[in-house]
C-alpha cells in the first residue's frame, strides 16, 4: 500500500510531500484543466507534472471529480461521456492504476425510495462503467452522504452497504467500486469492519479520515440533530482502531492507495501541513506495509 493525501495540485505541495518519507502518492482534487485533451500544450503540462512527481518520489493515486447526477437525462448523457472519456485518458497518461474518485452519484430523490433511485443510477452509469472498462480505468465512489445528510434530496446514492449492494447488482462493471471512507460510516452507526469485509473486492482506494463522537452531547440532542455531536478528525486523533482495520485490509489482500482526507479543524489554517505530517507518521506505523 502507498500512503498519500488529498490536495489541489501545486509544485509546493508536491515538494512538501516528497520531503516527507511517509508519503508516496497524492490524490489531486481534479486533473488541472491544462492537463486535459490531446494537444501539444496538454501533453507538455502532463509531462512537466510527471517529471516533478518523479523527482520527488511520488505517484498519483487518484483524481477527484464531480460525478453526473442520477437525474441526468438521456439527452444530457452524451456530453458527460465525452467529458469523462477525456478525463479517463488523463488517468491513463498519468500513471498505473490511477483511480477516478469523488462522492458517488448525487441526485438522490427521497420521494421514490432507494430501489427506484438505483434504477435511475443504472440508466446513467451503465455506459459510464462500460467506458471506464474500455479505457482501463477504475472508479472509486466515496461514501460521503452529501451536505444534507444520508439520502437527502439531491444527496449521494452510495452511502450505505445496502445501497452499495444494490448498485453493484444493477451495474456489475468491475471498473466501478468504492473509495472506502470509515469516517462517514462511524457517525451513521455502521460497522466499518463488517462493511469492508463484505465489499473488499470492490474497494479501489481507501480514504483515511476519522470521526470523533461527543457522547455527552449525543445523549442530549439525539442522532437527528445535524452537527454538534460529532466532527471529522485525522486518524490518530479519534477513536477508530486503525491498526486493527489495516490488519483486516491486509487479510483481504488490498494493495491500493491510502489517502488522507484532511478535514480536521484542530489542524486548520497554518497548522494544516502539520496535520498531514503527524497523520503520516501515525498511519505509516499503523499500515505495517
Amino acid at each position: 500500500m502507498k500512503l498519500g493525501f488529498l490536495t489541489p495540485y501545486s509544485e509546493e505541495i508536491v515538494q512538501f510531500a516528497g520531503d516527507d518519507p511517509n508519503f508516496e502518492c497524492l490524490e489531486f482534487s481534479g486533473p488541472p484543466a491544462e492537463w486535459v485533451g490531446d494537444t501539444d500544450e496538454a501533453n507538455a503540462a502532463r509531462e512537466s507534472a510527471l517529471k516533478l512527481l518523479n523527482t520527488n518520489g511520488l505517484s498519483i493515486s487518484s483524481f477527484l471529480t464531480n460525478w453526473p447526477s442520477i437525474r441526468t437525462s438521456s439527452a444530457e448523457l452524451p456530453a458527460y461521456l465525452d467529458h469523462f472519456s477525456k478525463v479517463f485518458d488523463v488517468c491513463q497518461a498519468m500513471g498505473d492504476n490511477v483511480v477516478l474518485t469523488g462522492a458517488g452519484p448525487m441526485g438522490y430523490d427521497p420521494s421514490i425510495g432507494l430501489e427506484d433511485n438505483v434504477a435511475r443510477y443504472k440508466e446513467v452509469y451503465t455506459p459510464i462503467g462500460n467506458l471506464a472498462e474500455a479505457k482501463g480505468v477504475l472508479i472509486g465512489f466515496e461514501n460521503w452522504p452529501g451536505g444534507g445528510g444520508p439520502f437527502s434530496d439531491g444527496g449521494n446514492l452510495s452511502v450505505t452497504p445496502e445501497a452499495w449492494g444494490l448498485m453493484f447488482e444493477a451495474v456489475p462493471s468491475k471498473a466501478i467500486g468504492l473509495e472506502f471512507d470509515p469516517s462517514h460510516l462511524i457517525w451513521q452507526g455502521i460497522d466499518s469492519f463488517e462493511a469492508f469485509e463484505e465489499f473488499s473486492d470492490r474497494v479501489n482506494i481507501l480514504h483515511a479520515k476519522d470521526t470523533e463522537i461527543f457522547e455527552d452531547r449525543l445523549k442530549r440532542v439525539g442522532v437527528f440533530r445535524r452537527g454538534g455531536w460529532w466532527r471529522y478528525r485525522l486518524p490518530g486523533f479519534a477513536d477508530f482502531n486503525w491498526p486493527q482495520f489495516f490488519a483486516l485490509v491486509h487479510e483481504h489482500g488490498f494493495d491500493g492507495s491510502v489517502v488522507i482526507e484532511h478535514e480536521d479543524a484542530v489542524f486548520s489554517g497554518n497548522r494544516r501541513l502539520e496535520g498531514f505530517t503527524r497523520c503520516g507518521i501515525y498511519l505509516s506505523n499503523s499500515i505495517l506495509d
